[in-house]
Order: C-alpha cells, then structure tokens, then sequence
C-alpha cells in the first residue's frame, strides 16, 4: 500500500482510532483496488447496483440527480475519506439513487461488499465506526427532512448558521454556487436571491459573491 492510498483512508472514519500498521494489515486481508477518475468522469449512474464499497482518496465526488425538467441538480459533495453510498451496499435495494460525477481528478479505494463484510468481521472497532457512520447519515437525513419543510427564509437562515457553526467564523465562504444553493433547497434561484438580498437589507448579513458576512447571529437561530 503507498502512503497516499494510506493517507486517504486514515482520513476515513471507517479507520477512526486504528494505528497505521493495523490499517495496511486489514487491507491486505482483502482484495481491493485504487481506480482513478478524471475530471467529469462518471463513477455510477443512478439505478446501476452498489456492489462496492467505496471511498475517495484524494480530490471531490458530488451526487447528481435529473429533474422531471430534465435539469441537473447537485445533491451532495463528497470529499476525501468520505465513503460513496454506504448505506446502500448491504441493502435489499441496493442501487444507487443518484449519479455520481467526479468534479476533480480523484482517487477511489474500492472493495466488493464480500470483502467489506470480512473487514466488518476482522475487527470491532471497523464495524462500530461503520454503524457510526449508518447512524450519522440517518441522523443527517432526518435533518434535511425538517429543513424542507421550512419556508425560504428559515432555509437560508439554517444554512448560514450551520456553515458559520462548520466555519467557525462569522466570515463565510460558501461552497456552493448561488444555483447549487438553490438546488439543495429545492428552490428557485431568484426566490434564494431574493431572501439573501432581504437579510442583506434587515441587516442579518453582508455579501459579495460567495462571501458572506454575518452581523446578527442570533437572527439565524430557526
């Protein structure tokens, strides 16, 4: 194993609190391999079958799914250490709901679900971290389905505060692009313009771009 490959997967919670010698001794107890993508390459389509344990090395996945208008919408981002579908690959249903699209050169750890089902098995604390991480996506999801059914304003206000919370600052930048903001919220671009201009004019935030300014924090508070 190169120290790049280890480095990744040391930044996956998978192998939180496992020593570097332990992690290169369970991957070698299974059959896997680093694949490569450019830039704008495919990973998967939505309904092909998850048969694989993934996870990103180096560089950024993002999940996509196609509007009934046929538009593109960006749903999540996904970094390194972070694993692709997870909570798919052990599931009756087991196909992926969504396209997945490198949007930078990256690398991808990936194993068959057998060989993730024996490094479940081989340590304890692997499979704890694996609940941990079922956990957390259920947790999240539960999040996001309060969040849709805010208004526009608490949407934006959410938002703003859990990045300035993620940020640990009052000055954000924004990883989102005013249209993926959009998306994310299943909103229209000028409603989401709108209600940043009108915060901007309550005095809750300054912006210029993706800069943003909080000046009344406790006015994001949903």
């Amino acid at each position: 194993m190169d120290i790049d490959t280890l480095e990744g997967l040391k930044r996956c919670q998978l192998f939180a609190g496992l020593t570097d010698e332990e992690i290169i001794s369970l991957a070698h107890q299974v059959r896997y391999r680093v694949l490569r993508y450019r830039k704008g390459e495919l990973f998967t389509l939505a309904g092909a079958v998850c048969q694989h344990a993934a996870i990103i090395l180096s560089g950024e996945m993002a999940a996509k799914l196609v509007a009934p208008t046929g538009r593109i919408i960006q749903m999540s981002l996904h970094h390194s250490g972070n694993m692709l579908a997870p909570a798919f690959l052990f599931a009756r249903d087991n196909t992926y709901p969504v396209t997945v699209e490198a949007q930078s050169d990256c690398q991808v750890f990936r194993m068959h679900r057998d060989d993730m089902t024996a490094l479940l098995a081989a340590d304890a604390r692997v499979n704890m971290n694996f609940v941990r991480i079922l956990s957390n996506i259920i947790s999240y999801l539960t999040k996001k389905v309060s969040v849709m059914s805010m208004n526009v304003r608490e949407k934006v206000c959410h938002y703003l505060h859990e990045e300035m919370v993620r940020q640990h600052s009052v000055l954000l930048t924004l990883p989102l692009s005013r249209q993926a903001l959009a998306d994310t919220f299943s909103i229209q671009k000028y409603s989401l313009q709108r209600c940043m201009s009108e915060l901007k004019a309550d005095g809750v935030i300054d912006f210029e771009g993706r800069a943003v300014h909080i000046l009344k924090p406790q006015e994001l508070e949903v």
